[in-house]
């Protein structure tokens, strides 16, 4: 991959709801040689090494909020990176909302094993607005779906792609999607099946229409979702290309 390539791999497309073949939300976005991961939900680690990337290889991630779902394999990768097969390796960059502290916090009270050995970890708790993420230049948005919850713009060499994390309906989502190459945006359910706290293909693609964002990428798929055209639902309220995210997809955004 060129330095000015920026490549999304999805990692999780799934939830809270175990099933076969999707695992919860985490994705993979390379720029040049940096990675981060955006959400760390139970097996993305596992997802993460079947991509083809290691732990050695991981600069960053970045939390959208602390429901389990999006953040349970934190503690399985605080407890990886104490192998000395990662001693001595570049610090491990984990950002989120106001909550992060107290989540390790409380964490490594349970598990003290989850304490940093042989390498530096460093803790970022954010402010909506710009910041840099593994040399990355990265833009937090609050979102509605809890208290912290944030969504993710990240951007380089001059193109861009927006995670919304779980989001129910709330015009920021136009200002995190405005003019990106690629939105990831959760859908939940169906149309007609709305649950509180979340979106609908047709509601996820009103926003991708009205953010002008070149491609919408679907995910965050409850059970009720199968058997569901979820692409023609959104497809009335968004001309764009619309993609289904399954896991170990992965999605090209820069020059190549």
């Amino acid at each position: 991959m060129s330095a000015s390539s920026l490549q999304l791999t999805v990692l999780g497309s799934g939830t809270a709801v175990p099933v076969a073949d999707r695992f919860a939300a985490g994705y993979l976005v390379t720029a040049g040689e940096r990675r981060l991961m955006v959400d760390c939900g139970p097996g993305t680690l596992r997802r993460l090494a079947q991509a083809g990337v290691t732990l050695a290889q991981l600069d960053a991630v970045l939390l959208t909020h602390y429901h389990t779902d999006h953040c349970a394999d934190l503690a399985a990768l605080l407890f990886a990176l104490r192998s000395p097969h990662f001693a001595g390796r570049a610090p491990m960059h984990v950002f989120g909302a106001p909550g992060l502290l107290r989540l390790v916090e409380k964490l490594t009270e349970a598990w003290p094993w989850l304490l940093p050995r042989g390498y530096e970890l460093a803790l970022h708790e954010l402010a909506p607005g710009p910041f840099i993420a593994a040399g990355i230049d990265v833009t937090a948005v609050p979102i509605r779906h809890t208290a912290q919850s944030l969504g993710y713009r990240v951007a380089h060499a001059g193109r861009s792609i927006a995670f919304s994390g779980d989001a129910d309906e709330c015009d920021e989502l136009v200002e995190l999607a405005r003019g990106t190459d690629v939105f990831v945006c959760e859908a939940a359910t169906p149309d007609g099946q709305k649950i509180d706290g979340h979106l609908t293909p047709s509601l996820t693609a009103r926003y991708a229409a009205r953010a002008g964002t070149k491609r919408l990428v679907l995910t965050h798929f409850y059970p009720e979702c199968e058997d569901h055209d979820l692409k023609a639902q959104a497809a009335t309220q968004f001309a764009g290309d619309i993609v289904l995210a399954h896991d170990l997809m992965t999605v090209p955004v820069g020059r190549g």
